[in-house]
Order: structure tokens, then C-alpha cells, then sequence
């Protein structure tokens, strides 16, 4: 489709514009926190030459804890919201982990309804990556840090000096054009072109230290969960359910039921983490195991192998999109890299 261009003085305008839905973007501080704002055409422009936000945009579609339904006097299921968000800012590894999530909570034998509303109703404007963090690897594991058409969003943005280059891709999102574009020149084209190419070059340089290269269809041959070399790095998991809950791609849930008020209870989804020793417990007596992985070696590896086996084997999608969010969040300095790169040799 045509890229439009959209001086800088305009940006906040527009977005502050955009009719039929709350509009959520990374706030301009260190940690990049997902904020609600554009409600006026004076609010701060969004960070989209800042590194991708620190959180995930997952809560968005599969939130941290939710009522599912009620029984007792209020019996039955819950409505689903039907409001619509734009979310703007969204980079290309979140992008691909969306696509991983769909494959999980959409495709075969269940359909999630929350999700699926979730994901119809929301309007997604993308943006290339202007800057990363130390920790951002996409490059490793078959990605790259600019939007292209069919990735997924509506709208992609590129950031320039003066200006940004808007270009709509899918139909939802040349609807939300304005009269303030013009299409842009081959030289502002030019400029995107070499904006993506050093992002990808910085990108390779600092992974340089990792030699493993994995995709879809060739993922890193690793050892299986119960090899004691898992230990190396396990040693220094404090169990604490950060990288999970961080990750855009994680998606295990519990489910527990909670009372309102006497004879009135609710079902509530929350997450959980792979990692905890309460993952997988089943109830048993004497002489039986109540953990599966009983041994947290086990579980690390086990949340690894899910990211670079299992999921290729399910999915056909590596379950890791190189955010680096995890190796941010671990207070235990566990970097996923390395652990790839270590085990895989």
C-alpha cells in the first residue's frame, strides 16, 4: 500500500483523533510502562524511538486474572467486554508473538471467546525499531526490528527527524487516515530503508557472542530435561515466575474457584509459571509424586525446551521471539542466550 508522511507537530493530533477506541502507547520513561493517553492533541508523544516497552502487551488480550463465570444465585458465564483499544507502539517481536498466541488460543479443538473478542476489537498500530535494549535478540531467533504487510498490524510507523512515515496495511487501517498526509518521497523512503538496516546491523553486532541461528524449521537441538547440565543455570533461578510473566508468548493459566459471599462463588483464570514448584501439583497420598518436576533444573529446562522444541513441534513456531524481556526481569541474571548457546553445543 502507499506510505504516507506526517509531520511531527501533527502526530499527537491525529492519535488524539482516532474515534471508537481507548488509545494505550509506551510513555517516554525508562521503564517504557504502557499508559492510557491521547485524549487530547497537548498530551506527550508516544516513545517509538525509545526500545520496546518493558512490559508485554499480552495483558491486553490474555490479562493476569479474570472471572470466567459465577455460579450460585449469579450462575453463569461473564460478559465479555466489547470495548475497543488502539494500541500503538507495538513492535514486530510482539507482533510475532501474537501470532503464537492465536495458533495456541484460537486454533484446533478450543477457541477462547475472551481472546478471540480481545483481538477482533482492537486496532494496532505498529512501529520499526528506532532504538533496543541490550538485551533484545530477535535477530537469533529469525526476526527483525520493522513491521512488513501481513505481520499483523494495521497501521506501521516509522520514525524520521521531522516526521513519521505512516503506511496503512490492511483496510481497518486506511480508515484511520486523515487529511494531514501526503505520500511520502523516495527519499523519505530511502531514509526508512537505511533506518532498518542499522537497527539490523546493531542488532548482529551486539549478539555477536552467540553463534546459534534458530528458526521455525531448525531449532537448536538441546538436551533433553532430565540432563544434569540444566544445573549450570538453574542454580541461579530464584523461582520467582518473572520471566514467565514477562514473556509475550507464555500463556499457562490456572484456574480456582473463590467465594463472593456465601452460596455465591466465581471461576477465575489468573497465569502461572512453569517455574513454580506448585506447577503441575496433583493431589495424591503416601508414596505418590504430587510434582511431575519435582527438581528445578526440570522446570528451567522444561520452560526452555518449550520456547525452542516443544513449540516448533506444536505449533511449528519457535515460542521465543527475542525480546529480551526475561534476561530484564531475572533477578538471577539468567540469560536465556546463553543458555541456548551453552547447552546447544
Amino acid at each position: 500500500m502507499t506510505v504516507f508522511y506526517l509531520p511531527k507537530d501533527k502526530f499527537v493530533g491525529w492519535l488524539s483523533g482516532l474515534n471508537g477506541g481507548t488509545v494505550f502507547a509506551p510513555a517516554a520513561t525508562a521503564l517504557g510502562s504502557w499508559v492510557r493517553r491521547f485524549e487530547s492533541d497537548t498530551d506527550e508523544p508516544p516513545a517509538l524511538d525509545k526500545p520496546r516497552a518493558a512490559q508485554s502487551t499480552k495483558g491486553f488480550f490474555l490479562p493476569p486474572a479474570e472471572t470466567i463465570a459465577r455460579y450460585g444465585p449469579d450462575a453463569g458465564s461473564v460478559a465479555i467486554a466489547e470495548g475497543r483499544n488502539v494500541l500503538v507502539g507495538v513492535r514486530a517481536c510482539e507482533l510475532k508473538a501474537w501470532k503464537y498466541l492465536d495458533k495456541v488460543m484460537l486454533e484446533g479443538d478450543f477457541d477462547d471467546p475472551a481472546y478471540r473478542a480481545r483481538r477482533e476489537n482492537a486496532v494496532i498500530i505498529s512501529c520499526d525499531c528506532a532504538d533496543c535494549a541490550e538485551t533484545c535478540c530477535c535477530v537469533l531467533v529469525d526476526g527483525r526490528p520493522y513491521v512488513e504487510e501481513g505481520d499483523g498490524a494495521d497501521i506501521n510507523v516509522t520514525t524520521l527527524e521531522d516526521g513519521y512515515l505512516v503506511e496503512p496495511m490492511t483496510d481497518k487501517g486506511v480508515e484511520l487516515l486523515g487529511g494531514e498526509f501526503s505520500e511520502a518521497s523516495s527519499e523519505q523512503l530511502t531514509a526508512r530503508q537505511r533506518i532498518r538496516d542499522a537497527m539490523v546491523e546493531r542488532l548482529k553486532t551486539q549478539n555477536a557472542d552467540f553463534t546459534f541461528n534458530a528458526t521455525d524449521a531448525n531449532p537448536p537441538d538441546l538436551p533433553l530435561d532430565d540432563d544434569k547440565s540444566w544445573q549450570r543455570h538453574s542454580a541461579d533461578c530464584v523461582e520467582c515466575g518473572a520471566c514467565t510473566n514477562i514473556c509475550p508468548t507464555c500463556h499457562c493459566f490456572y484456574l480456582f474457584d473463590h467465594e463472593l459471599a456465601v452460596g455465591s462463588n466465581e471461576r477465575v483464570r489468573a497465569w502461572d509459571s512453569c517455574l513454580l514448584s506448585t506447577y503441575h501439583r496433583m493431589a495424591g497420598g503416601e508414596n505418590m509424586k504430587i510434582s511431575p518436576r519435582p527438581e528445578l533444573r526440570s522446570r528451567l529446562a522444561n520452560r526452555i525446551l518449550h520456547k525452542f522444541v516443544y513449540s516448533p513441534q506444536q505449533y511449528g513456531m519457535l515460542g521465543c521471539v527475542g525480546c529480551g524481556r526475561c534476561v530484564d526481569a531475572c533477578p538471577g541474571a539468567i540469560d536465556i542466550r546463553k543458555v541456548v548457546e551453552d547447552l546447544s553445543k
